[in-house]
């Protein structure tokens, strides 16, 4: 397709949206993006065609995506040198309907939708455990309580979709030509190979904690179609609130946010604020303290498949506390420390 300082390649957009540019492709796509607004809704435009594309129920076929671009283009710029008459550039007219033929693909998708049989669906749910499992292509999943993931027998050519309701680790297996991708609610989490975790329960908001390699999440406005996103690398925390509904980086991280999975809780020099909050979620008891002051408390110790008791008595026996339990209850009693200086 003829190109000039306003265009760009559709291919290397494609290879940007699926996570395989290089980075200097990455480089030039982001410098292309700051031309001007219209480049960035070309990429909004092209983004929301494969998210809704794999929404389709059964998931797409395999296409030729290159193939596809590289006809379209052909017979666009044969018919512009072929005109005899002065109308509107075809190019011009079908760029202003839509930058990324977003009709085109989604019908020509739709269509091929229609004379599919549906592709045989898995699942995956855990209730009061913890569920180790490996996918059809070798990636590694752990399924927190009350959770459940669905995933077709066999992945397509084009990509590796499932969907996410609740919490689970993943360990992706590292493949270029088929991306990862996971529905959670209405977010969308995109890899290549890599590990982290995503928090997805019911009518809350969506988490993503990467702890290897770089993952994409993004959403997209169903009316309009436009997307945001944001990237994630290791040691990197993301979040879509119900209320706003588009991702953002969080500062914040409550230590042992994964603990769920390994059972092990590693503190480290950790005020007892955050180490009783902690404790609250993992254990679902409460911690109350008589002082304030214990709050500032550090603690760095690790624990292993240990119950909420042994960890109150190491907690108390530490500080020299004292403490006292009714029911699922635990008040925390002593003086306290000085508060740290960061």
């Amino acid at each position: 397709m003829n190109k000039d300082s306003e265009h760009i390649d559709d291919k290397l957009l494609l290879h940007f949206l699926l996570g395989e540019a290089s980075q200097d492709e990455i480089k030039q796509v982001q410098e292309w993006l700051e031309l001007s607004e219209k480049n960035k809704k070309v990429l909004d435009d092209y983004e929301a065609i494969w998210a809704e594309s794999g929404k389709l129920t059964p998931n797409p076929v395999a296409v030729d995506t290159s193939s596809v671009w590289k006809k379209m283009s052909a017979r666009i710029d044969e018919f512009e040198s072929k005109k005899s008459i002065k109308t509107i550039s075809l190019k011009t007219k079908f760029l202003k309907i839509s930058y990324s033929a977003a009709a085109i693909l989604i019908l020509f998708f739709a269509i091929y939708q229609l004379i599919l049989k549906p592709t045989p669906t898995l699942k995956i749910a855990s209730e009061t455990e913890i569920i180790k499992n490996t996918l059809p292509d070798g990636s590694l999943i752990a399924l927190n309580s009350n959770s459940t993931i669905s995933y077709p027998k066999k992945f397509n050519k084009n990509e590796r979709r499932i969907k996410l309701e609740g919490e689970a680790f993943f360990d992706v297996e590292h493949n270029e030509e088929k991306p990862f991708i996971i529905e959670a609610g209405d977010a969308f989490i995109q890899v290549l190979g890599t590990k982290f975790n995503v928090k997805a329960c019911e009518n809350s908001e969506i988490e993503v904690i990467v702890t290897e390699g770089l993952v994409k999440l993004y959403v997209i406005d169903s009316e309009t179609l436009d997307s945001a996103s944001i990237f994630l690398k290791a040691g990197q925390k993301g979040r879509i609130s119900t209320k706003e509904n588009r991702p953002v980086y969080v500062s914040e991280n409550i230590p042992d946010e994964l603990a769920w999975m390994d059972y092990t809780l590693i503190f480290k020099d950790t005020d007892l604020k955050q180490t009783f909050k902690l404790l609250e979620n993992h254990y679902h008891v409460k911690i109350n303290v008589s002082n304030k002051r214990i709050f500032d408390c550090r603690l760095t110790t690790t624990f292993t498949n240990n119950s909420i008791d042994d960890i109150i008595e190491v907690i108390v026996a530490t500080f020299e506390f004292e403490y006292s339990k009714e029911n699922n209850t635990y008040t925390i009693k002593g003086d306290g420390c000085e508060k740290k200086n960061n």
